[in-house]
């Protein structure tokens, strides 16, 4: 009887092992028309696994507002976390490149027609769009087509987009920042 108990744990811990070890797949889907809709999927165990729908805007419930809180006074680990907070923004350009590092995408695919309330700022926000376009081309698994709309302020397009990674190889970026913020 305790035998099976531990066989159980060991099989239980041996499967989250290696959900962690091996690659997990996002993918997102989203467009403009005719209403804003993102969806974003997972799929476990480098993709053998069915897609499990992670958020879909079309079926999000709407979040009821609390009242605000009353006014308290700062506890001291708040004051503590004040203090600290010098070392996690020094910190933070790194971690979002360590985070970033392990990520790879394999499909990336954008169709949109972007305006800005100003003709200037829409024609600098294309040339910028422009200029990656053309450094992403070299990638097969990208294509972006972006128009610029200078009529006035408007969004609307498609986003269809997949990442892989695997998720164990974030623990150590999470360790250095927390290096970074706690230790000395």
């Amino acid at each position: 009887m305790l035998w099976s108990l531990f066989a159980t744990l060991a099989l239980l811990l041996s499967l989250a092992v290696a959900a962690l070890a091996t690659p997990a797949k996002l993918s997102f889907a989203m467009r403009t028309s005719p209403t804003w809709r993102l969806r974003v999927a997972a799929r476990l165990f480098g993709g053998l696994t069915p897609s499990i729908p992670v958020h879909d805007s079309a079926r999000a419930g709407r979040k009821r507002r609390r009242p605000p809180a009353k006014r308290r006074r700062v506890a001291t680990a708040s004051r503590r976390a004040l203090a600290r907070a010098p070392r996690v923004i020094a910190a933070a350009p790194r971690l979002l490149a360590d985070l970033l590092r392990p990520i790879h995408v394999e499909r990336l695919r954008v169709d949109a027609d972007i305006g800005l309330a100003d003709p200037a700022d829409t024609g600098q926000l294309f040339g910028l769009l422009a200029a990656v376009s053309h450094a992403l081309q070299r990638a097969p698994a990208a294509s972006i087509a972006v128009r610029p709309d200078f009529t006035g302020p408007r969004v609307s397009g498609e986003l269809d987009a997949a990442l892989s990674f695997i998720p164990i190889s974030f623990i150590p970026a999470g360790a250095r920042f927390a290096f970074r913020i706690f230790g000395s």
